[in-house]
């Protein structure tokens, strides 16, 4: 299991917000200081503007800002919105599906269903305020 570049980047992108929170930040100013290119980055905002994580102002002086405080952002839904969700094995997605129709009573299922929920559970008590 490996996540997305995107989701390294979007953290990046809200830990920046955060940390320059005094003045707006232009999409060409952010994506130059973090290596992102400007198609990328655009495409990483887009999806954080759509979950309402940050939001943008227009005009001559407008930019991106954190649409919520940073202290209320977990990495956990970051994930959530870069990813769709985290699901470490086939028999965990919302579905059930098993090949072998066993999830109910599979113990490679329970390990990797605590596993996940330890996953989600590390993930949604960090912040991007920790950054």
């Amino acid at each position: 299991m490996q996540f997305q570049l995107a989701t390294d980047y979007a953290i990046r992108i809200l830990s920046y917000l955060h940390h320059n929170d005094k003045e707006l930040a232009t999409a060409a100013n952010m994506a130059e200081e973090l290596g992102i290119t400007y198609l990328y980055f655009m495409k990483i905002i887009g999806k954080l503007k759509a979950a309402d994580i940050i939001c943008s102002v227009q005009g001559c002086n407008g930019g991106y800002k954190l649409a919520k405080s940073a202290e209320d952002i977990s990495l956990f839904d970051v994930v959530t919105v870069m990813e769709g969700g985290i699901s470490i094995n086939r028999c965990l997605q919302e579905d059930g599906f098993c090949s072998r129709g066993a999830a109910p009573h599979c113990p490679v299922h329970k390990y990797f269903s605590d596993l996940q929920s330890d996953i989600i559970k590390q993930l949604g008590q960090k912040h991007i305020s920790e950054f």
